[in-house]
């Protein structure tokens, strides 16, 4: 017993209360808060009577923790069970007396203020003051301290309620109504809501001097301890107005500055400011300086309000540079993302994207992405391009969109590939008097098949001589009827062998249009022993060569002439899966480098619904367009393959191509910006070229020469995706642990930003961040320490990650 009660104190003592000198098991304890003016018995504790566990925590800071005993043996289930539902009914109840305490404590405030003078001018501690203390301080008694004259401060909550009060006697001495609820209590001088600019101090006298001075509505906050919690419910009153703490300037004997310190946490923490008072190096606060320099002072010390996104709490709190942040170093392979150049699209592209992407609010990467591809798609089968001699190539486009499921990509498709979808579907329709008829001549075909395999047998079995009959199989094998030949240009989760056939046998265009990926990262489509022999299949269908399929089962075929576009939505972590499964023959090969890559934020949580428009002008014109193309007929040659106009050219386009193309070249070397994606930049002129036959084929004709025009909108775009892949696969090709830490300094950096705080609790990144398994989380941060970026901290068992000023600055 003597060993768990002691353990139990230790525990209490590590988070700085001092528990009481005799702890009974089974019984509620009570003892002195760790701070000035938390009352006598704001900290509480109670160790159970089975010695396992217990639990405590302190009503005026809303600590409440439990402690288990340690134990050679292993708990089961059930027991660990029962002692968390054990945990958290104790919880429940303390939380329940601890309402029950704040509502007696403010209905015994309400009354006390009810028998108080509502003149408080005369008292002593106004007159020495000096200053007004505004209309809700009272004065009167205050038995609980046996005080005849006191000024009665009301404290508010956030809820404009008055849960507690503080007393001041006529020598400054300060109390609070006992058990009553201060943590995030205020005394507010004018009008906070609504308000532009609020001052937050401690004292109501420092207060009321600045807010005497300056005008803006000022609150007192009571203490030190208690300036965050009170701008927290500040910045929810007023979450748009400027907030300025008003630090207490008062440097200890050891040089630290406690008061400046909270101040600058206050601020830190919702995005405030700070200023601070000076008056010849000697301790002071706001009303000091009021005293003894008048007005002006006052004023000039708010002027220079301190900017906190560039100053440490370290730093304020201690005045010494070991403790400043160091200048935080960049993460390796971390790239800015670029904004996506829309201004580069054709103008009817351009429109109808953005028509669309103001209702469905999709990232604009992701609507753009599946305007390009649906353009891809319906110009793939008329033309191709050349760059130079010898270097001609198709223009159907590979584009891979990385974000998460529900980023709405296949909703984007769907805008923008219903034309194709309503020409697949007409074409059918025309086409099924064709279906019939050869429906009929292939059963016409089979019976006459059929009775020539019939009579062969039957000749076989009478010793009579087959050979004319053979020769006449021979000859109908020849004549077999071959299916019509209707467009299908959008293919789902196909597999590469199907695809192959699909493109071979019956249409010689067609796209891969998916938010899944599976037909190039599934599961089916790339296994171990096949992802080498499909990665090719696509490489060759990208170059518009040709690939013979060999078959033991069924008919071999070639796929020739044949043109492909391929348009997908991946999760990052099923790409990741990819690699590892890949073994790195996804860059060997090439692959990859052929996609435009995009990796564009999510634009989830701030999509507010919108009903759609009652016309989309802008994207029929872009429906129009491409309806206009697909209706002109497909060139096939003989064999049933593609023979496309080429393009070329114009000599200014061609200038322009060639100085695109050295621009990236000259980086591809050891030292060069794109040395770490040389895979991919290799093949970026090669698709600007095909982005700009594209502009060049929807905006003109299908024929003549691309202008320059067309090309350098061309090679906006295509820069951009280079620079996304840079991005990506930068980050990509890092160890693990650096991995970890890159995508948890973009989190720890959108977190602060938004929260407008400089400070994470560890666990909220562990629930909430990218990195949430223990180990993996801690080695991150420790890279992010290393690199000046972000550290952790500990006070008591409070575990906080801090981010370096600089970053929220806009730093690196």
């Amino acid at each position: 017993m003597v060993n768990a009660v002691e353990s139990f104190k230790t525990a209490i003592q590590a988070h700085g209360l001092q528990p009481p000198d005799t702890i009974q098991p089974g019984k509620l304890h009570r003892f002195p808060g760790y701070d000035k003016g938390r009352g006598n018995d704001a900290a509480w504790c109670k160790l159970f009577d089975d010695l396992r566990g217990g639990v405590f925590g302190d009503f005026s800071t809303g600590l409440d923790e439990h402690w288990q005993a340690e134990t050679e043996r292993t708990y089961t289930a059930e027991e660990r069970a029962a002692f968390k539902q054990r945990i958290d009914a104790e919880r429940q109840q303390r939380q329940a007396e601890e309402l029950r305490q704040h509502e007696a404590v403010a209905k015994h405030a309400a009354e006390l203020l009810a028998g108080a003078l509502s003149d408080p001018t005369q008292h002593p501690y106004a007159i020495k003051k000096a200053v007004d203390f505004g209309p809700r301080v009272k004065r009167g008694a205050w038995t609980q301290r046996g005080w005849m004259d006191v000024l009665l401060i009301p404290i508010y909550g956030d809820d404009g309620k008055i849960w507690t009060l503080e007393a001041i006697n006529s020598d400054g001495e300060k109390d609070y109504l006992k058990g009553g609820r201060k943590r995030g209590g205020f005394h507010p001088l004018g009008k906070i809501s609504g308000a532009n600019r609020v001052l937050i101090g401690e004292g109501l006298a420092t207060v009321a001097a600045v807010h005497a001075v300056d005008g803006a509505p000022a609150v007192a906050a009571m203490d030190a301890g208690n300036l965050s919690h009170v701008a927290m419910a500040i910045r929810k009153l007023a979450p748009d107005a400027e907030i300025v703490l008003l630090a207490d300037n008062d440097i200890k004997p050891d040089g630290s500055n406690p008061g400046l310190k909270a101040a600058t946490e206050a601020a830190q923490a919702v995005g405030g400011r700070v200023a601070v008072p000076e008056l010849d190096g000697q301790k002071c606060d706001f009303w000091d300086l009021w005293s003894e320099r008048g007005t002006g002072a006052v004023r000039n010390a708010l002027i220079k309000i301190r900017d906190v996104a560039t100053v440490t709490v370290a730093t304020i709190a201690t005045d010494s540079t070991e403790s400043h942040w160091p200048k935080p170093h960049p993460l390796t392979a971390k790239i800015n993302p670029e904004a996506y150049p829309l201004d580069a699209l054709p103008d009817t592209i351009r429109e109808a994207v953005e028509e669309v992407a103001a209702f469905i609010k999709a990232p604009l990467p992701l609507v753009a992405g599946s305007a390009l591809g649906a353009l891809s798609l319906a110009l793939q089968s008329h033309c191709d391009i050349k760059r130079a001699e010898r270097l001609t190539g198709p223009t159907g486009l590979f584009m891979l969109s990385i974000a998460d499921s529900g980023e709405r990509k296949t909703t984007c498709d769907g805008f923008f590939t219903s034309a194709i979808r309503q020409y697949e579907a007409e074409q059918l329709e025309l086409a099924a008097p064709l279906l019939k008829d050869y429906a009929a001549e292939l059963a016409a075909w089979n019976a006459e098949r059929e009775g020539l395999l019939s009579a062969i047998k039957d000749a076989g079995k009478k010793g009579s001589n087959t050979r004319d009959k053979k020769d006449d199989l021979i000859e109908l094998e020849r004549s077999k009827p071959e299916p019509p030949r209707i467009p299908r240009l959008i293919l789902g989760d196909e597999t590469p062998e199907n695809l192959a056939y699909t493109l071979a046998k019956n249409w010689p265009s067609a796209g891969v249009v998916s938010s899944e990926a599976g037909v190039v990262f599934g599961a089916h489509g790339m296994g171990k022993d096949s992802v080498m022999r499909n990665m090719a299949l696509l490489n060759v269908l990208w170059d518009g060569g040709a690939l013979s399929i060999g078959r033991r089962s069924s008919e071999s075929f070639t796929v020739k002439d044949a043109r492909l576009t391929v348009a997908l939505q991946i999760q990052e972590a099923t790409l990741r899966a990819f690699f590892d499964k890949s073994g790195g023959l996804a860059r060997g090969t090439g692959f990859l480098a052929r996609f435009l890559v995009a990796w564009p934020e999510s634009t989830q949580g701030s999509r507010p619904f919108t009903d759609p428009p009652e016309t989309w002008p802008k994207l029929a014109r872009f429906h129009q367009r491409i309806t206009e193309i697909l209706n002109n007929p497909a060139p096939l040659n003989e064999q049933g393959g593609l023979d496309p106009v080429m393009l070329t050219f114009t000599p200014a386009a061609k200038a322009a191509w060639i100085a695109f193309h050295d621009a990236i070249e000259i980086e591809l070397k050891a030292s060069g910006e794109l040395y770490d994606v040389r895979d991919v930049a290799s093949k970026t002129a090669d698709n600007a070229a095909r982005l700009a036959a594209l502009f060049h084929g929807f905006t003109k004709e299908i024929g003549g020469a691309v202008d320059v025009d067309s090309f350098e909108s061309a090679s906006r775009i295509a820069a951009w995706h280079l620079s996304e892949a840079r991005r990506f696969f930068g980050e990509l090709a890092l160890p693990v642990e650096l991995a970890n830490a890159a995508r948890l300094d973009a989190w720890l950096i959108d977190y602060c930003r938004r929260e407008r705080t400089h400070i994470i609790p560890r666990r909220e990144a562990q629930r909430s961040g990218p990195v949430r398994d223990k180990d993996a989380l801690k080695n991150a941060l420790q890279e992010l320490d290393e690199l000046g970026r972000a550290r952790l901290v500990m006070e008591g068992r409070r575990k906080d990650i801090l981010i370096n000023p600089a970053l929220l600055a806009g730093g690196e």
